[in-house]
């Protein structure tokens, strides 16, 4: 595994974790950039955004950090220059949302092709994250 999974062990509800190099969740965060709301389905990950970690080499405790610092309120992030990691309770959350993030990262490099997407707003999101904790639940 490319970080310390020890650092994650304040976060009670992760019991699976998945990382991933995924196409297009690697690329986004190669831009070092977290993914605003420009769909709904940004939520999934637990925010109002999907925040991309700073960059550490990996296999460090500073990489542990950087990811617990972009999974604040999470459930999701991106790590700059180097992948994905999602958890969930059980290994099916959590690789269901890896699939989800890969498929909003690819549906947000179309997007900026066409231009800057419009972003949902805070309240608009905040209904949303209401809504979405009883959305797929596994």
């Amino acid at each position: 595994m490319a970080f310390s999974s020890r650092y994650l062990f304040k976060k009670k509800e992760a019991k699976a974790i998945v990382h991933a190099h995924s196409p297009h969740a690697t690329a986004v965060s190669a831009h070092g950039k977290s993914i605003p709301a420009f769909h709904y389905m940004i939520a999934l990950a637990g925010g109002d955004d999907i925040k991309c970690s700073e960059y550490a080499t990996f296999g460090t405790s500073e990489l542990s950090i950087n990811i617990l610092k972009a999974l604040k309120d999470r459930k999701a992030c991106l790590m700059s220059n180097h992948g994905q990691l999602t958890f969930g309770v059980n290994l099916k959350q959590a690789f269901e949302l890896a699939e989800e993030v890969e498929n909003i990262c690819h549906q947000y490099v179309i997007t900026l092709k066409i231009g800057k997407p419009k972003i949902l707003s805070y309240p608009d999101m905040q209904k949303i994250l209401e809504k979405i904790k009883h959305y797929k639940k596994a």
